[in-house]
């Protein structure tokens, strides 16, 4: 049985960016930054045999040798196989369904000395009721210690699996902690006197120290913060990877989409999180995924960013891109890197139709970095 044709697995995605393209490695957890033209050849040649690609593609010397190169790249990543063209019917397409039982997935908890009472047995109950899986709790000023001990005990009889604590620095021993409360998976310390990071229990625990005098930059986006894996992948095409099945309790219990919006759909004192969950407007921003966003549709990084809607370039346009974004997308270079302009100087804003790249001005701008 002949073994030539070329079956790419269906769980190393290649997905196409403006200037260059990614492939999303799920199972590995990683990426590997790849030409467009390899991104058509993966796109629309899967079972196609060698020969039969570079017919398609090309019929010289120099082309064919390119071809070859791909897929010397690709062959040594693990990113394809070989097999018979009666086997191809035995590898289905990756189902990217997105499903979750919870009604939230996770939540976000201010906290301060004012605001300890806030969390309490009842509010817990409601997380269980909600399937809430995972908690984040934002401890925006130094409180006791045995306070703090006293919450995430609340919590050790909860459903909720993963707790990130994010505190301001004290003279405590974080590893006991961490090592005591076995939810928590990470803790991250403002305010600290050093900037260093500490991964515990074979890197699946991490402590976190910065010496930022901040307690959290939701805006942030970066190459450290990307998430690459099945889950986020499928829900990234669904839905907004920040907001979807998000509940927020601020430092005075307004219970928001995001502790820094300003529209609040009640408070604890007098209302559940499900009655606000319910509440008309609350689920509207949940499936503003990243393909409907201005630029962000174009980029590479789309479907492993953290998306923000809550600080965005045009605050009067929800699709609008994340204010502070440090990448350009049209020029492949992040805002640390030489030769970076501004998303701004690749093209124009329309009230029409939002971005508009200009192609003419991005070539011009690519052959002037790339030359250099």
């Amino acid at each position: 049985m002949n073994r030539n044709n070329i079956k790419f697995y269906t769980n190393c995605i290649p997905v196409r960016g403006f200037e260059r393209s990614l492939i999303y490695d799920l199972p590995r957890q990683n990426a590997d930054y790849i030409p467009n033209s390899l991104y058509e050849i993966m796109s629309n040649c899967d079972g196609y045999t060698l020969k039969d690609i570079k017919l398609k593609y090309h019929n010289d010397d120099n082309g064919n040798e390119i071809i070859d190169e791909y897929f010397l790249f690709l062959k040594s990543k693990d990113y394809l196989f070989l097999c018979s063209k009666d086997e191809l019917k035995l590898y289905p397409p990756l189902n990217l369904s997105y499903e979750n039982p919870s009604y939230i997935t996770n939540a976000v908890i201010e906290i301060k000395n004012t605001t300890l009472n806030n969390i309490n047995k009842k509010l817990i109950k409601e997380f269980d009721s909600l399937l809430c899986n995972a908690i984040q709790l934002r401890v925006l000023e130094k409180i006791p210690f045995e306070k703090l001990k006293n919450i995430l005990l609340i919590f050790e009889k909860s459903n909720v699996e993963i707790i990130e604590l994010i505190v301001k620095y004290s003279d405590i021993s974080y590893e006991d902690l961490i090592k005591q409360f076995t939810r928590i998976n990470r803790i991250i310390i403002f305010s600290a006197p050093y900037s260093k990071s500490i991964n515990l229990f074979e890197n699946k625990k991490n402590i976190c120290y910065i010496n930022e005098d901040i307690y959290f930059n939701c805006e942030l986006i970066n190459k450290q913060n990307m998430i690459v894996n099945m889950p986020f992948f499928t829900e990234s095409q669904h839905y907004n990877t920040c907001l979807n099945r998000k509940i927020c309790i601020d430092e005075n219990g307004e219970i928001k989409n995001c502790p820094a919006m300003k529209h609040s759909f009640g408070n604890i004192k007098n209302s559940t999180m499900e009655e606000a969950l319910n509440k008309p407007g609350f689920k509207d921003l949940w499936g503003i995924r990243k393909d409907y966003i201005d630029v962000c549709k174009d980029c590479e990084f789309r479907y492993m960013c953290t998306d923000c809607r809550c600080f965005i370039k045009n605050p009067n346009d929800i699709y609008s891109q994340p204010a502070k974004c440090p990448y350009n997308p049209y020029i492949a270079k992040w805002e640390s890197e030489e030769g970076y302009v501004p998303v701004e100087e690749c093209g124009n804003y329309t009230r029409e139709t939002g971005f508009v790249p200009n192609k003419r001005k991005i070539n011009k701008l690519n052959k002037q970095i790339w030359s250099e």
